[in-house]
């Protein structure tokens, strides 16, 4: 715990204990901590030095004043009343502390000097029927007593002033708010003081709230200075929106308070002159009415402009001012029931990545403005200009205009611009497309289709849809087809098996293997799996691919398992986990195979998880359950990308934690190592074998040492291999261990 925090408990604790043994606040308690905080607050501000000084320097002066006429009065408790003269004297300081604050915070709205103004007279209110008038009528008081008693009750009200002057412009850091509380406490003692002094008739001890109140006063201003916040908290404004807040119903509640105390106090006092007794608060009733009604006034205009902002961003992209994806759908949609022919521009940023990646987000930022400006300038025509996302526009315009617009904007976006004091140098690849589709998503489609070819034919360019384009989609086709072939035949030609090692970081050895499947097509092409694989979920052929993949691992690992001791990661998809059959078929094989069920590992995803109902989440557990009774393995596969909840690691069966490269990738830099390391203790506490994945320089694999995940596979161990290089590269390892 912080040792601000520490101060500010035990010394509230210490004052309650002075209060409760010398309520009048002159026990030697209440003066030794008094004589503390005072000496805290000092040594505290000159140690840490905030800013602005003067204004710190006041504000504690204001403090010590007020301690010196406690300490004058109680050693000397029968002497002149002008050794009390500390008490008047904070007020000056504290103001003059708060001023210096005020004026170097950004200027107020006049929303918020009509919101101080409220309660300023609110306050005028109170302080007239409870002090003020009791003070001018009351017989028997010495005259200096009630100048002296007025003079606090003003200065309150001067007090308060600029106090909500810093709390409306100030930001609400911890040293400011405990600042704020300081001078608030002080203002509330005083209150309480002058208050108990005019019900009694001009005598008044000093209560244990007031005591303990000047006391908290010394603390809150001890701790404040010594919060590390303290340099600049007071010279921080608040963000020009965060101070939007209306409390509307306050408002009305303390511009009936005071009336309404007034004549409670009339009927208790019959015999007092109402006119006399009325006459202030009228005043100040009225003046606050007509300030309610500015205020309420601009309430509303407040309200309005937000509901405005507030639809304008729900239809509009932040950063641009540009239409969102919304906006464009359903203004798509209406030229589609319009029965209007469509033109429609897709818009990429080609080689905006390389800008963001390389400068930073403020930059690509800077960047997508000029290009938004650009775009606002040369199509002028447009009917809609939108920005989908990322560095991607569209423009929906007429389409006669459609060809001149697509030059204009190729030419204009190629234009240098200057980013983060550097020239830059990008282009832009569009996609046009006009006509009469049957839905919004056909024209996107073929307006993407465009903007593919475009990118194709060398960027920096515009190429207008037509029907060969769609040849993309058609290689798709052919692709399933290949696929369909390879496994309907039985004979997977083209599939082939490749094996990436998983080591143990800190001696090197081999402990198990990935499998991981590959594609050739008939010509030889390979075709990677982020490709593949998904085209094989969509076409229903993951069923029989994975029980192949498996059938293939576990017989290739039985050899590597009897020689070597390793075992076998296989993955598994979310169609394999949701067959019934799943544990029947795996527990075949590894009986036709002849490998031990310790020897294999099953990994599955978070994705596979997420998409599946309550129902196929419980039966797969029970699935799982039942193939980890013959020892088998059950991996959370790329754990940390984008799904991860604790729900899963607490109620499926697992073992084993295979943290996404992601996590690894800057795992050298401090935060990254920091959140690294609270993933590999989050498994350590469920029991689960955390496993690097990606790892690739030295420098990673050192940490993964220092960190204790003794697991890990990437590019600096070993590639994926087929299983001949596995073989042989098993043995070398192991003559190199002996």
């Amino acid at each position: 715990m912080r040792i601000w925090l520490w101060f500010l408990i035990g010394g509230a604790a210490l004052a309650a204990v002075a209060a409760l043994t010398a309520p009048g606040g002159s026990g030697p308690l209440n003066l030794v901590l008094l004589a503390v905080f005072v000496a805290v607050a000092a040594g505290a501000i000159a140690r840490r030095r905030p800013q602005p000084r003067a204004a710190w320097w006041l504000l504690f002066a204001g403090v010590a004043a007020s301690a010196t006429s406690t300490y004058l009065l109680a050693l000397m408790p029968d002497g002149p009343e002008e050794l009390g003269a500390g008490y008047f004297l904070c007020y000056p300081l504290t103001a003059a502390g708060l001023w210096l604050v005020a004026k170097r915070l950004r200027p107020w709205s006049s929303t918020r000097i009509l919101d101080a103004g409220i309660v300023l007279i609110g306050i005028a209110q109170l302080n007239w029927i409870f002090v003020l008038y009791p003070l001018l009528h009351r017989s028997g008081l010495k005259p200096l007593d009630a100048w002296g008693v007025s003079l606090i009750a003003v200065s309150d009200l001067v007090t308060i002033a600029l106090l909500l002057r810093f709390a409306f412009a100030a930001r609400r850091s911890p040293a400011a708010l405990l600042v704020l509380a300081a001078v608030g406490v002080m203002v509330s003692s005083d209150a309480f003081y002058v208050i108990k002094y005019v019900a009694g008739h001009g005598t008044a001890s000093i209560s244990s709230f007031s005591a303990v109140g000047w006391l908290v006063w010394a603390l809150l201003l001890a701790t404040a200075a010594l919060h590390p916040d303290a340099g600049t908290a007071l010279l921080r404004p608040r963000a020009a929106g965060a101070d939007h807040g209306t409390p509307i119903a306050g408002f009305i509640a303390l511009s009936l308070l005071g009336p309404g105390l007034l004549m409670a106090d009339l009927m208790l006092r019959p015999g007092a002159d109402p006119w006399r007794h009325a006459l202030v608060p009228a005043i100040l009733t009225g003046a606050l009415m007509v300030s309610m009604v500015l205020r309420l006034g601009r309430a509303l205009r407040e309200r309005t402009k937000l509901q405005q902002e507030l639809a304008f961003r729900a239809q509009h992209d932040v950063l641009t001012g540009l239409a969102n994806r919304e906006l464009f759908r359903s203004s798509l949609q209406d030229e589609l029931d319009a029965h209007r022919e469509i033109g429609l521009l897709i818009i990429d940023l080609d080689g905006f990545k390389d800008v963001n990646d390389t400068l930073g987000h403020p930059a690509g930022d800077e960047l997508l403005l000029t290009a938004s400006a650009r775009l606002r300038a040369t199509a002028t025509a447009a009917s809609l200009l939108a920005r989908l996302g990322g560095d991607e526009f569209a423009v929906i315009c007429p389409p006669g205009d459609l060809d001149d617009i697509a030059a204009a904007l190729v030419r204009e976006l190629a234009l240098p611009y200057r980013v983060a004091g550097r020239e830059q140098r990008i282009s832009a690849s569009i996609g046009v497309y006009s006509g009469h589709p049957v839905t919004t998503g056909d024209a996107l489609q073929s307006a993407d289709i465009a903007l593919y070819a475009a990118k194709e034919a060398g960027r920096n360019r515009a190429v207008r849809y037509h029907p060969a384009l769609r040849e993309a989609h058609v290689a798709h086709t052919v692709l399933a087809d290949q696929l369909r072939a390879a496994v309907e035949a039985g004979a997977y030609f083209g599939f082939s098996m490749h094996y990436q090692p998983v080591v143990d970081v800190q001696t090197g050895r081999v402990t198990a293997v990935e499998a991981l499947l590959r594609f050739t097509t008939p010509d030889g092409t390979p075709v990677s799996p982020a490709v593949f694989v998904p085209v094989a979920e969509e076409i229903g052929l993951i069923g029989k691919l994975g029980a192949w993949v498996l059938e293939q691992a576990c017989t290739d690992a039985k050899v590597w398992h009897d020689e070597h001791g390793i075992s076998v990661t296989v993955n598994v998809s979310g169609r394999q986990l949701r067959n019934p059959k799943f544990a029947d078929e795996v527990l075949a094989v590894l009986k036709r195979t002849g490998l031990p069920g310790a020897a294999l590992v099953l990994e599955i995803t978070e994705t596979v998880l997420v998409t599946a109902s309550l129902e196929e989440t419980a039966e797969v557990s029970r699935r799982l359950a039942r193939l980890r009774a013959f020892g088998i393995r059950i991996a959370i596969d790329d754990f940390g990308t984008g799904y991860s909840s604790l729900a899963y690691l607490r109620t499926l069966p697992l073992d084993v934690l295979k943290i996404d490269r992601a996590f690894v990738h800057r795992i050298e830099e401090r935060q990254d190592k920091a959140l690294f390391r609270a993933v590999v203790e989050l498994a350590r506490s469920m029991y689960l074998t955390p496993v690097a994945e990606g790892v690739e320089t030295p420098g990673q694999a050192e940490v993964l040492r220092e960190l204790d995940c003794a697991l890990a596979q990437g590019f600096l161990h070993a590639r994926p291999m087929p299983a001949p290089a596995l073989a042989t590269f098993l043995v070398e390892k192991a003559a190199v261990a002996a």
